[in-house]
């Protein structure tokens, strides 16, 4: 999984408004000596307001029970959600929680979902493709990966639906134990987008979707994703989807131009061969 850069961290701890996202979640606080603000716990039967915020420095600590710490840390412990989902909850739309119930575990997204499930197999295919895009236009990281190679429009990357997967578009999706989280994650993993292992296929790529140009021109038929993370394990660093694989051509290009470049990769070496 790629790794959350630690400035991004920090800056939703500094930015996200403690005080702000426990009022919205129905905690009433009131001043507590000169800089702090208590209120009831909700992790605990609270009855004397020990649920104390310190704005100054965007935490809580709770004299009852012991909970404390971050709105990372908060978000966690009153939805039921890991640390990684937390942030990236925090970091989409962190309105959303105010309309989230508390729970132990979560168990309805929090996140609205960018699938349609009585979509048919192509605009299924379509609508990930859409959010590995949204995803890449707000990844730091991916972005910088495409600067450095020289891609650096965001109307290129618009125009080709260039995108990144990191693996947050489970945490947007019902979950696999309830009948329409299965059907989804199914229909996902027999477009070879979802592995059986419950990950999704390009996890760390930029990916690049093709498609075709002949009768059924609009089409995708292949998909292929550049991993741009150092993995834990080894892992290869092209993908594309499961079967028979395609070039990445670029047609609108190749009719425009009255000199193209044709390269064939060949292990570790790519050959390149002029054509006027």
């Amino acid at each position: 999984m790629p790794r959350i850069p630690e400035s991004e961290i920090e800056r939703i701890k500094r930015e996200t408004d403690l005080a702000a996202l426990v009022r919205s979640r129905g905690i009433e606080l009131k001043p507590h000596g000169s800089k702090d603000l208590a209120g009831k716990c909700p992790f605990h039967d609270d009855s004397e307001a020990s649920f104390i915020i310190t704005p100054e420095k965007n935490l809580f600590h709770c004299l009852g029970c012991g909970a404390g710490g971050s709105v990372i840390d908060f978000v966690m412990k009153m939805n039921g959600l890991s640390f990684r989902h937390a942030v990236e909850v925090l970091q989409s739309n962190p309105a959303a929680l105010a309309a989230a119930k508390e729970t132990r575990q979560a168990t309805v997204p929090i996140l609205a979902s960018p699938l349609v499930l009585d979509a048919d197999d192509h605009e299924l295919m379509k609508q990930t493709l859409n959010y590995y895009q949204e995803t890449l236009l707000r990844n730091g990281n991916a972005l910088s990966y495409l600067q450095g190679r020289g891609l650096r429009h965001t109307e290129m990357i618009k125009r080709f639906r260039l995108g990144y997967c990191n693996r947050t578009l489970g945490y947007r999706l019902p979950e696999k134990n309830r009948k329409n989280g299965d059907e989804i994650r199914s229909r996902l993993q027999k477009l070879g987008l979802y592995r059986e292992s419950g990950h999704e296929h390009f996890n760390g790529c930029i990916v690049f979707p093709i498609w075709s140009t002949g009768k059924d021109e609009g089409e995708i038929t292949e998909i292929y994703g550049r991993r741009i993370i150092k993995p834990v394990r080894q892992s290869p660093k092209h993908l594309y989807l499961p079967g028979p694989h395609g070039g990445v051509w670029n047609a609108e290009g190749v009719r425009n131009a009255r000199e193209w470049i044709l390269c064939v990769a060949t292990g570790k070496a790519c050959e390149w061969r002029k054509r006027k």
